[in-house]
């Protein structure tokens, strides 16, 4: 699959925003856990793990006619928010400082932007390629 439907992506993100406004709301460690594992396991075993996007493809089944998005840039964004939530989780685990919470945030933020139609992880991806290309002149 190299490219996923949009309505994918933002079922991906409403379930972000959800997972991580609940978990700072409550101020659980658990949920945090479960939303890392959320993040987790596409990245390890592949966008047919996502959970967001079987239950997309089983609310939308002509996806196959929806705008798309570069799995490899779903990937690099799915990379930072499990980056982010992985170290929140064991700060607040080891220490329970009150910073593990600003990482959720963070990630809450970034997803909620991207609902609204600008990609910070996007900007990275092409500032990081950019910068690459650039290096290599």
């Amino acid at each position: 699959m190299k490219d996923i439907p949009k309505s994918f992506v933002r079922a991906n993100q409403y379930t972000m925003v959800v997972l991580t406004v609940l978990s700072i709301s409550f101020q659980s460690v658990a949920l945090l856990a479960l939303t890392l594992l959320f993040v987790l396991l596409p990245l390890f075993f592949g966008p047919k793990a996502n959970i967001a996007f079987a239950v997309a493809k089983q609310l939308n089944k002509d996806a196959s006619k929806d705008e798309t998005e570069a799995a490899e840039l779903q990937r690099f964004n799915q990379m930072i928010a499990a980056s982010l939530l992985g170290i929140a989780f064991i700060l607040l685990l080891v220490t329970g400082h009150w910073f593990g919470w600003v990482l959720v945030g963070m990630v809450s933020v970034a997803a909620t932007v991207a609902l609204l139609g600008f990609c910070v992880g996007c900007f990275l991806y092409f500032q990081f390629k950019k910068l690459k290309y650039d290096l290599k002149k």
